[in-house]
C-alpha cells in the first residue's frame, strides 16, 4: 500500500509539473500561402508580426511569431521567424546576414568556433541544412534552429530560437528546448 501511495504522489507531482502554467505547451501553425508552413510546440499563446528587415542588400518581409514563459529573471521567449526570398540564389548570403545580425543583436561574446550542429527538421529542404546552435550574449543566451525550404523557385528561410537571460538562477531545462525544437517539422 505505501508503494501505491508513493507511486501515485509521484505520478500526480510529474502531471502537475507537466501542466505548470508557464509551459502549456500547444500546437501551432506558421502558415503560409506559398507551400512552407511548419508546425511547432509552443509553451504559451504566440503574438504575430511581419516587419521589413533588410538582410544581404535585399529588403524582405520577416514574420515572427513567439510568446514568453516565466518572468524577466528566469523567463525564456520562444520565437519562429520566416523569411520568404526573392531568388533562390540569394539564400546563402541573405542566410549569413541573418545570422550575423542575431548574434550581434544579443551582444555575442566571441566564444571561438561555431557551435553548430545538423539537425533534422521533417519536410525541410536539404539546403540549407537544418542546425542548431548555441550564441552566449552578453546579457541573453541564444539556442537557434535555422533551415530552410525551396518550393519550385521560392525559397524560404526559418529560425527558431529560445532567449534566455544569461545570468537566469533558474537555467533553462534541455528538455524545455528539446521539446520546441523537435516539435519543428512541415505537414
Amino acid at each position: 500500500m505505501r508503494l501505491l501511495n508513493l507511486l501515485i504522489y509521484s505520478i500526480s507531482l510529474i502531471a502537475l509539473v507537466a501542466c505548470t502554467p508557464s509551459h502549456n505547451w500547444r500546437e501551432v501553425r506558421f502558415e503560409a500561402v506559398d507551400g512552407g508552413t511548419v508546425v511547432a510546440l509552443l509553451p504559451c499563446k504566440p503574438d504575430k508580426a511581419t516587419r521589413p528587415q533588410v538582410l544581404g542588400g535585399e529588403r524582405l518581409e520577416l514574420s515572427m511569431m513567439g510568446c514568453s514563459v516565466g518572468d524577466d529573471q528566469a523567463g525564456a521567449t520562444f520565437t519562429l521567424s520566416r523569411l520568404p526570398l526573392k531568388t533562390a540564389g540569394s539564400a546563402p548570403r541573405v542566410l549569413a546576414a541573418w545570422q550575423a545580425a542575431t548574434a550581434a543583436n544579443l551582444g555575442d561574446m566571441g566564444a571561438g568556433e561555431p557551435n553548430a550542429q545538423s539537425i533534422t527538421v521533417p519536410g525541410a529542404g536539404a539546403w540549407p541544412p537544418a542546425t542548431r546552435t548555441s550564441i552566449v550574449g552578453k546579457a541573453t543566451h541564444g539556442q537557434i534552429v535555422w533551415f530552410g525550404k525551396q518550393n519550385g523557385v521560392d525559397m524560404v528561410l526559418y529560425q527558431a530560437a529560445i532567449y534566455s537571460k544569461r545570468r537566469s538562477t533558474k537555467p533553462l531545462h534541455a528538455d524545455v528546448a528539446n521539446t520546441f525544437f523537435e516539435s519543428l517539422r512541415f505537414p
